[in-house]
């Protein structure tokens, strides 16, 4: 295990690491025509002279940096020279459109925006833009890093602002600090299996999940190889093949489709020793299927953007209890977290009774930006509010059940709409299930089940649902081609609240 000091900036940390590991391979881009790779020492200094060029167009501790674009080496650079500068960096999801992207830069006022060149087209206006690879790029590259007024952050200061997905409003700007990103390292060294020898490949968004196991697993000393743009499944799967990558981590909606690619088989991946999933609930089937398919590798990580990925995870030692996949579960809190699950006065709930999940750590946010009202409503004495409802399993393990305003009362009956989703995902010819509350005269609420599949008929689906699900029971279903998605890939609940508004079958 790497010890992670809270009170020394990561970028400090990162520092020495690449002095350590020098010779070894740090970073890979993999291209459609070629392949970039740097060494330690060379992506260090790369990463120097780029934070240098930020202070040579006049950027200081505090200014803001947006980082829009594909992934790509020059985004993983450009969030480690942030760090080394001073300045606060501001990632923004490529899938953003340009409204998302002018709400964001209104909301927290960036000094600059970097962007590829797909992307320089919807740059807001007047705000000062450079394009990765032109000229102004390339000579940010070169600046001298002597004298820069580099490395002279303190850990209580703004490193990064992280912006939620929105889904439900308007996007919120989450302050974390380098104090905060110190401990979320801490957290994933302590009780990842991350190794030195660790070869982590990514083709989720280097913007949000995937690009915070970077530093992580720099400091390990292991290399992060990024899978091509625009390729695709085969392109994930070649690059792991050709890389000898050992570890990925994917949302359970990539795994999905992940399993069922129909030339999973043709790829050698044997060098794989764990998959991670998180960011949204996996349906049984999908965690069945990439078990059969990878092995008993499988790990889940629970955490959200005000506590950035490291409140809960579970091993591919616990993936099965009682001899069956676990369904709904996101494991154990990390060591040096404090999960309580509590009544909405605040009360620990009894064990093994549904409560909202709450966090302590030294990894919580410091609050929203320029949101006092919002931050004082999650953040009550040290505590986040996650809005995640869960309870404890009998062997410690937690189990999320749903959040909190998602819940629903029919009948005067509470129903979680995860614990539904679990049961109608493993339903005869159903890949993907959510279910969502709607207004009705006579319940007062009723669940709506929408369900994506092959063949599916609604008396069918009742009718299987019925004797597993009771009063539970979907009283609605709408079958889709494919559930909707936000930005992050997270199924947009608000969009199927309105299209259960809009009408379906009914039981």
């Amino acid at each position: 295990m790497t010890n992670v000091d809270l009170d020394t900036p990561p970028c400090l940390q990162a520092r020495d690491a690449a002095r350590r590991f020098a010779g070894r391979e740090a970073l890979v881009n993999v291209g459609v025509e070629a392949t970039n790779r740097w060494d330690f020492a060379a992506f260090w200094s790369a990463a120097e002279q780029l934070a240098a060029g930020l202070r040579s167009l006049g950027l200081g501790r505090g200014d803001r940096v947006a980082l829009w674009m594909a992934n790509r080496a020059e985004f993983v650079l450009l969030s480690f020279a942030c760090e080394i500068a001073g300045v606060v960096r501001v990632p923004l999801n490529p899938r953003y459109t340009t409204h998302e992207v002018a709400q964001i830069v209104a909301d927290c006022a960036p000094a600059l925006l970097v962007v590829d060149e797909c992307r320089e087209p919807d740059a807001p206006e007047p705000l000062r833009t450079i394009v990765v690879d032109r000229a102004e790029w390339q000579s940010l590259l070169h600046t001298p890093a002597a004298g820069a007024g580099l490395y002279e952050s303190r850990p209580e200061d703004l490193c990064s602002l992280n912006y939620t997905s929105g889904s439900t409003g308007a996007a919120k700007g989450v302050m974390l600090t380098h104090r905060n990103w110190a401990a979320v390292y801490r957290n994933m060294l302590a009780d990842r299996d991350i190794r030195p020898d660790d070869r982590l490949v990514h083709i989720g968004p280097l913007s949000h999940a995937s690009g915070a196991y970077v530093p992580a697993f720099f400091l390990a000393g292991a290399a992060s190889i990024i899978a091509p743009a625009g390729q695709g499944f085969d392109g994930l799967l070649r690059t792991i093949q050709q890389e000898r990558g050992t570890v990925f981590t994917a949302v359970p909606t990539l795994l999905t489709r992940l399993v069922d690619h129909p030339q999973l088989h043709n790829f050698d991946l044997s060098s794989l020793r764990w998959i991670g999933y998180g960011a949204e609930p996996i349906p049984p089937g999908t965690l069945a299927a990439a078990v059969a398919r990878f092995g008993p590798i499988l790990a889940a990580n629970y955490g959200l953007t005000e506590a950035m990925m490291t409140c809960c995870h579970l091993e591919p030692a616990e993936l099965y209890r009682d001899g069956h996949l676990r369904k709904g579960a996101i494991g154990r809190p990390y060591t040096h977290v404090e999960v309580v699950l509590r009544e909405p006065g605040g009360t620990a709930v009894p064990a093994g009774d549904i409560g909202e999940l709450t966090v302590r750590s030294p990894h919580l946010m410091r609050g929203y930006w320029n949101r006092a009202a919002d931050s004082a409503r999650v953040l009550k004495d040290g505590w986040l509010w996650s809005g995640d409802l869960a309870r404890v399993g009998p062997d410690g393990v937690l189990e999320l059940v749903g959040r909190s305003k998602d819940m629903l009362i029919c009948g005067g009956f509470n129903i979680y709409p995860e614990q539904v989703e679990q049961e109608l995902a493993a339903a005869p010819g159903v890949r993907e299930a959510a279910v969502v509350g709607t207004p009705d005269s006579e319940w007062g609420e009723i669940p709506v089940a929408f369900v994506v599949g092959d063949q599916l008929q609604e008396q069918r689906l009742r009718d299987w649902a019925r004797p597993r699900l009771g009063l539970r029971t979907p009283k609605r279903w709408i079958i889709l081609g494919e559930l909707p998605r936000n930005a992050t890939g997270k199924v947009d609940r608000p969009l199927l609240k309105q299209l259960a508004q809009q009408g379906g079958g009914r039981s």
